[in-house]
């Protein structure tokens, strides 16, 4: 037996080997295919490399055999139609910011879409495009003496292509709906290597499933956006709370959910867990030069920082804190509730506490919990892949911790938070299990039935079928359909 487990393990790094020097080899045919629009970038290439594979929470690099940096639609067909023929892994990656491992790494060829940068406004100034390759906060300082601007991202961070193809909750979603609701048309590659447009005249079908469906039916290289007036001056930023304001916080919070029906402004108040208790940073928005009177019952709390005041949006959401410094390792996790209510919130806190206080056992480095109490988005609603008509509130979970080892506790005690809290909404009367989950919070082992709901499901299944018969997007990661 001992003889077998040696020949077993020679034959598994013989396999390996003949893997990379597969991927070596279709990293090459790359390289000769393509033009001087895109390149070919390898590990030796060191800073290039790194900046492209760099994701936001660090578990979510891996090494690829090589980078290409796409730059033209064409040279994204010519890459598709070869990791295809060859069934070689790949990732597409825009931002970074996606939390699953292996959604937008890989070790085989790491398609990186950052030449895809153009921000173009139309001569009419109704609709921009944009590239996928693009963060929110490049289009912002791109827009930023425009007199206009997108749906888009919060806080410095995310990336336009996942962004948007998740479904998109947006500062400006209480006024116009998700990003996906603001496209009109998509710019994709199929995964055949036909370069094609999606949109209501055109593949309404994939543009359905591009609204939500994320990155199973090709790349998508840019999109037209439509456009809103933005005027030069909003009003918000960033207040932290301490241990002692929180039960006041959350009960302004619930209150807030309550009684504002103003559509321009928005809030997200973050409950951060610690071995000390529970304190919070939280981030307003209005999109007009004053504050509110909706936002008076937060005055006179006590805080350790507070920077409200006028901003330009860019500067706004450049102010907003994204970054964590120890984000070696990490999560998100969600559901939605159909409405906030004192006892889930203090729930929610509850949990906050429980793992923070044991957090640093487990190498932690940040526990959060984050609310979002949004209007009626859903009338702005179009139909798409991901179903937000019922204006649900999506919950997002945020975890880091730093050792490898500790991964199980903390999915497994990430598990048991949200079934724990799933509890208390269902008592309350705010949660069913046929609720989605937003995908650009869920964990990796959500179904696309938890994503969609089984009919959009089987719609997606559908498409895919159609559009994608040899899977070549299954050799991408992502969300099983």
């Amino acid at each position: 037996m001992a003889h077998l487990s040696v020949l077993l393990a020679i034959l598994a790094i013989a396999f390996n080997r003949v893997d990379a020097a597969s991927v070596n080899d279709t990293c090459k045919e790359i390289e000769d295919a393509i033009s001087q629009a895109s390149e070919v970038v390898y590990p030796y290439q060191q800073v290039q490399y790194n900046d492209n594979i760099e994701h936001w929470f660090l578990s979510s690099n891996d090494k690829p055999a090589c980078v290409v940096e796409v730059g033209s639609p064409e040279d994204v067909s010519l890459v598709l139609q070869r990791v295809g023929a060859s069934r070689t892994p790949f990732a597409v990656y825009s931002g970074g910011h996606a939390s699953n491992p292996g959604f937008s790494s890989t070790q085989g060829v790491h398609i990186s879409l950052k030449r895809f940068n153009q921000t173009e406004l139309s001569e009419d100034g109704k609709t921009v495009t944009i590239g996928f390759g693009l963060k929110w906060t490049d289009v912002y300082d791109a827009l930023a003496d425009t007199g206009v601007n997108v749906v888009g991202g919060r806080v410095p961070g995310p990336g336009v292509g996942g962004f948007t193809l998740g479904g998109g909750y947006s500062w400006k979603t209480n006024q116009y709906g998700l990003t996906c609701d603001t496209v009109r048309k998509f710019h994709v590659v199929l995964p055949n290597g036909a370069i094609t447009e999606a949109s209501e005249d055109r593949n309404r079908d994939l543009f359905w499933a591009l609204k939500g469906g994320l990155n199973r039916f090709g790349i998508v290289t840019s999109a037209e956006f439509y456009t809103h007036p933005q005027p030069p001056k909003v009003w918000g930023g960033l207040r932290l709370y301490p241990y002692s304001s929180i039960p006041q916080l959350l009960n302004a919070t619930e209150r807030f959910y309550r009684e504002n029906k103003d559509p321009k402004a928005g809030l997200i108040t973050a409950l951060a867990g610690d071995s000390l208790g529970v304190s919070s940073q939280t981030l307003f928005f209005y999109d007009g030069p004053e504050k509110p009177q909706i936002f008076d019952m937060f005055d006179g709390l006590p805080t350790t920082l507070d920077n409200t005041g006028q901003k330009s949006f860019a500067q706004l959401i450049n102010s907003f804190p994204s970054y964590l410094v120890f984000n070696i390792r990490g999560t998100f996790a969600t559901f939605s509730t159909s409405r906030l209510t004192a006892r889930f919130l203090e729930a929610v806190r509850a949990e906050a506490e429980a793992i923070g206080k044991v957090s640093a056992l487990h190498s932690g480095t940040s526990v959060s919990y984050d609310i979002e109490p949004f209007t009626q988005y859903g009338r702005h609603a179009t139909d798409s892949a991901f179903p937000h008509g019922d204006s649900h509130l999506p919950l997002n979970w945020n975890f880091a911790w730093t050792n490898p080892a500790e991964d199980e506790w903390w999915y497994a005690r990430i598990r048991q938070s949200v079934q724990t809290l799933k509890q208390v909404a269902r008592d309350e009367g705010i949660y069913r299990d046929t609720f989605v989950a937003y995908s650009n919070y869920a964990t990796s082992d959500t179904t696309a039935e938890e994503l969609y709901g089984p009919r959009n499901a089987g719609r997606l299944r559908a498409i895919r079928n159609q559009i994608d018969p040899g899977s070549v997007m299954d050799l991408a990661g992502g969300f099983a359909i």
